[in-house]
């Protein structure tokens, strides 16, 4: 009996899945990605309240980033022996702290410190919803579900933008980020007991075994010794890091510096980045799953989603100023390729190494993030213009250079490491 003749039975939905279990995790993904985007909103006000220069922003909006990918160490073990829905819940509560600390801040340093919290409580939003998904459904199931998920939190990004703007007007940003610390709360209880456990719990069959310290440093090792992983992750982490340096916070100013957009007018430009990573995911997932079914590889379809990402991030450099809604839109539509590699590599490993695959994919790449956030403040720091708080397109356009040529190198390794592989596999049906 062959793998698909196995799966085809398993692949109807439970009928408790979506409101019971899709819709709690939902939740707490559209939190997060609509907190993980937000700074590009409110970036105008935060920089005339604390008067931050383009580095000091860049470090204050990465530090999110900074936390939640060194967050993602311990959590792989946490999701492989924990219930997902109550490791989610816990750190739920560290993110409504963040945002009650975010919204009292008086100083830079305790933004930054509320970031941290907030980074830290949203690490587990999307892990613990794949590695759910994956205990409750079929593998066939998951890259169009995985696509779903995606597309909620391009919801929650939406939200952060226009939405947010308009909500500027009636309450102020500080007022905002307590009701959101009071909803992850609310989110976090929902979790934690009202979340029922996938079918196997029911049975009595513990879904997730404590492995001895030897098992899991093997299952380290499995993954990060895993030739595959190595083929796709720099291409694939790249990209993504890339899309959410820019779309949390880079976009906003470059709509204000360099297209010449009102600040109280970039909201309805900024929608259009999550507007085309939704799509995107959407389509994506079950493109994937099409591209599988017809016998197609899931590593090769990613890695070249991937290499196309970079046509996106060209419409960035300043002589397409012109037409900032096309820049926006092109860059979501391409930048969330990298999200195939949650569904690509799933496979590819033993179902108890799941936590620990997702989350050190997420670690790389959300310390990615955090690296070309700052990074990016740091070029963009260097080329100020006469106005306080404001800095010339030239040093926008270094910056996206720079991205440029990162991308170059790491297409050039996938391009060597696949060839490597369709070798390899050459060999080993000659044999």
């Amino acid at each position: 009996m062959n793998a698909s003749t196995r799966a085809a039975p398993a692949a109807v939905w439970p009928p408790r899945f979506w409101f019971a279990v899709f819709v709690p995790f939902g939740a707490a993904y559209l939190v997060s990605f609509g907190l993980r985007s937000v700074n590009a909103a409110i970036a105008p006000s935060l920089i005339a309240e604390f008067s931050l220069d383009a580095a000091t922003l860049g470090l204050l909006t990465a530090a999110y980033f900074l936390s939640f990918s060194f967050t993602q160490l311990p959590l792989g073990g946490w999701l492989d022996r924990f219930r997902p829905r109550r490791v989610n819940a816990m750190l739920l509560v560290a993110c409504a702290a963040g945002c009650f600390v975010f919204a009292s801040a008086t100083s830079a340093e305790m933004l930054i410190a509320g970031r941290i919290l907030i980074g830290i409580g949203v690490a587990a939003c999307l892990m613990a919803s794949l590695r759910t998904f994956g205990l409750w459904l079929a593998p066939v199931q998951l890259p169009a579900v995985n696509g779903y998920m995606l597309a909620v939190g391009n919801a929650g990004a939406i939200a952060s933008t226009a939405p947010v703007l308009w909500l500027l007007g009636v309450i102020t940003w500080p007022q905002m980020f307590v009701g959101i610390g009071f909803a992850a709360l609310a989110i976090a209880g929902w979790l934690a007991f009202r979340v029922p456990d996938p079918p196997v719990v029911a049975t009595g069959t513990p879904p997730i075994s404590t492995p001895p310290s030897s098992a899991a440093r093997s299952s380290w090792g499995m993954v990060l010794g895993h030739r595959t992983f190595w083929l796709l992750i720099p291409i694939a982490c790249l990209t993504n890091a890339i899309g959410l340096a820019v779309q949390g916070l880079w976009a906003g100013p470059w709509l204000v510096d360099v297209a010449g957009i009102e600040r109280s007018r970039i909201g309805h430009y900024l929608l259009l980045v999550p507007a085309g990573m939704l799509a995107a995911n959407l389509i994506l997932g079950r493109a994937l799953t099409a591209h599988v079914n017809r016998g197609g590889s899931a590593i090769r379809f990613a890695a070249w989603a991937c290499l196309a990402a970079p046509l996106g991030q060209l419409p960035f450099l300043a002589s397409w100023a012109s037409v900032p809604a096309l820049v926006m839109l092109a860059f979501g539509l391409t930048h969330v390729f990298g999200n195939l590699a949650f569904a690509a590599l799933a496979p590819q490993f033993p179902r108890e190494v799941a936590g620990r695959l997702v989350t050190t994919i997420n670690f790389i790449m959300f310390f990615g993030s955090f690296l070309l956030q700052w990074g990016m403040g740091l070029v963009i720091n260097r080329f100020p213009a006469e106005s306080a708080g404001r800095y010339l397109p030239v040093g926008y356009e270094t910056a996206f250079v720079l991205l440029l040529l990162l991308q170059g190198v790491a297409a050039v390794w996938t391009l060597i490491a696949m060839r490597k592989l369709s070798r390899a596999a050459t060999r080993t049906s000659h044999s």
